[in-house]
This record gives C-alpha cells, sequence and structure tokens, in this order.
C-alpha cells in the first residue's frame, strides 16, 4: 500500500512539474493582402488603463505565404478618454527596426483588429 501511494505521489508531482504549458501562441488576425496573414504574439502584449491615458503595446508577424515573416513592434496610445473605449486612439510602429509616424486607428483596418484584441487580452 505504501509503495503504490508513493508511486501515485510521484507520478502526480511529476505531470504537475513537466506538464506545465507556456500559454505563448500566435493568434491570427487578418489577411494583408498579397498572400500575407497578420498574426498576434500573445505573450507580448503590455498595457494599461490606470492613470490619464490608456495605452497598449503588442509584437505582430506579417506571415508570407512561404512563411517567412516580418516583425511589426506596434504602440498604441489613447489620446482622449473622452468618447468610447475604440475613440482617440493613435498607435506607431516600427518595422523591422525601421520606425513609423503616428497614425489615428481607423475603424475596419488591421490596426483596429490589433488593438481591439489587446484591449480585449488585457481586459481594458
Amino acid at each position: 500500500m505504501r509503495k503504490i501511494f508513493f508511486a501515485l505521489v510521484l507520478t502526480l508531482t511529476c505531470l504537475a512539474t513537466f506538464n506545465l504549458s507556456a500559454n505563448a501562441q500566435d493568434v491570427w488576425i487578418s489577411s494583408g493582402g498579397n498572400g500575407t496573414e497578420w498574426y498576434i504574439m500573445d505573450e507580448t502584449i503590455d498595457g494599461d488603463a490606470n492613470g490619464k491615458f490608456r495605452w497598449t503595446n503588442v509584437d505582430t508577424k506579417l506571415v508570407a505565404d512561404d512563411g517567412s515573416f516580418i516583425g511589426v513592434s506596434w504602440k498604441f496610445t489613447q489620446v482622449n478618454p473622452d468618447g468610447g473605449r475604440f475613440a482617440n486612439w493613435i498607435y506607431s510602429t516600427v518595422w523591422d527596426n525601421s520606425p513609423k509616424s503616428e497614425a489615428e486607428v481607423l475603424a475596419g483596418t488591421n490596426a483596429e483588429k490589433i488593438l481591439r484584441y489587446c484591449l480585449n487580452h488585457l481586459g481594458i
């Protein structure tokens, strides 16, 4: 009986230790055109809804048909909290270490889709 109990405890300990899984995943967001797909690297989402403004940052991949990809970092900031959850957001991107200028998040764009996913992920 003692051996069975020890074996059970050892098995459960091993399962708990070695069966831990990371929650990191790449989440498909949309097609980018020309056979490319946008993916969010879920584990990179960061943000805050406290204080004077809301913000969120995330890294994404623009994946081509052949499996090659370009890394794109997104930085979103709500410049004015008036107007609702998705109002008054701007973003800037960095494409393979090359920064792009700020732009407004417009409805129906990839920027809006990425922002919505990030805010939902963060519970903002």
